[in-house]
């Protein structure tokens, strides 16, 4: 999968941009604030739909202007997405017929890696719960709504539980719908890690140049042993009703369960060091390659944003060699100067574009 032609127009602080991606390593630099993080979130917004800073979609919207545009060309299809910032609206074309998102996100697949990332391993449990469900709905749009449907209810039978005394019949209703998503949420967190732990270690040794052991783990207080997901959830719910209604919050779900990270049976997250935290993500992305070569028959487009920030060079020359031929990549970086650029960086890079004050060049 290929992005051939990128186009923007009022999209944050770009000013009209037109870009010609090689096939391979494409390098972005600049210096910060630039707008090297908004050029990758625009592929990201075309792909998904999803923002990466803000919620509300006037927001990518440029200071000033009223609408803007996206064009992608991947893989000889063209992709045309249009805001109206007066109307908030928002038009998507694949090929100048109308789509929905959901219909250019199959077509359109990428990865996003940034340094958030870290806080996978070393941050709080949603940061964890969140990477997770992305990254399955990456491979499957029917996750991508099953979680969407599990948060709506979940937030109601929240804002019932705050009224102290909840109608008991309403409840039975949200939980009864909370088990049957929050099952299959479970299930398909569980098959997920379990195919991703089969290349995990592999990668992990070749990124950290030693042998060692990386798991992934999910955490539930479930009994995954006995198969059983949605009977034990619905048993688990039941046992919590007292103490849920008397806290005003559902504490039982796949909204409260977490996952580990293991390094030769030790805690990645208490136990392990910045290096062996950061060769873990590395491995995690690479693994995640081999998931979406498996279920597409290609490699997604990778978007990088500002990881050589968090990698030292060694770890970054070899996720680079690791990475499958084939894969066409965005990288931002943040330099004042081109000459700033480490040698093994700018030997791999087939393109690269400065971004100054808004504006784009091709540097290479």
């Amino acid at each position: 999968m290929k992005i051939e032609r990128l186009a923007l127009y009022n999209f944050r602080n770009l000013g009209p941009t037109e870009l010609v991606p090689a096939a391979g390593l494409n390098l972005i630099v600049g210096p910060n604030a630039a707008g090297k993080s908004n050029l990758c979130e625009a592929v990201y917004y075309a792909a998904k739909g999803w923002l990466l800073k803000g919620e509300r979609q006037r927001d990518v919207i440029a200071w000033g202007a009223h609408e803007a545009a996206l064009e992608l060309t991947v893989n000889g299809d063209h992709v045309r997405i249009h805001l109206n910032g007066r109307a908030r609206a928002k038009t998507i074309e694949l090929n100048r017929e109308k789509k929905t998102q959901s219909e250019v996100s199959a077509l359109v697949r990428v990865v996003l890696f940034t340094p958030d990332e870290l806080q996978i391993i070393k941050g709080r449990p949603e940061a964890r719960r969140r990477f997770l469900d992305r990254s399955i709905a990456e491979l499957s749009r029917e996750y991508r709504y099953i979680v969407l449907e599990y948060e709506q209810t979940l937030q109601r039978k929240n804002a019932l539980l705050r009224q102290g005394t909840p109608n008991p019949d309403v409840l039975e209703v949200f939980n009864e719908e909370l088990i049957a998503r929050g099952s299959r949420i479970i299930t398909q967190r569980i098959e997920y890690l379990k195919a991703l732990n089969k290349t995990l270690s592999q990668h992990y040794r070749a990124i950290a140049g030693r042998a060692s052991e990386l798991t992934v783990t999910y955490e539930t207080p479930l009994d995954l042993s006995s198969g059983d997901v949605r009977a034990q959830l619905a048993r688990l719910i039941a046992q919590a009703a007292p103490q849920e209604i008397q806290r005003g919050m559902a504490l039982v779900g796949p909204h409260r369960d977490d996952m580990r990270f293991d390094l030769d049976g030790h805690d990645l997250r208490r136990f392990g060091s910045q290096g062996e935290q950061k060769s873990a993500l590395c491995a995690m992305l690479l693994a995640q390659l081999d998931l979406y070569y498996q279920r597409f028959g290609d490699y997604p487009i990778l978007l990088l944003d500002d990881i050589l920030s968090e990698l030292d060079s060694r770890r970054f020359q070899r996720l680079l060699q690791l990475l499958p031929a084939g894969v066409q990549i965005f990288l931002a970086h943040t330099v004042t100067e081109i000459s700033e650029l480490h040698p093994a960086v700018r030997t791999a890079a087939q393109r690269i574009f400065l971004i100054e004050g808004g504006k784009v060049s091709v540097a290479l």
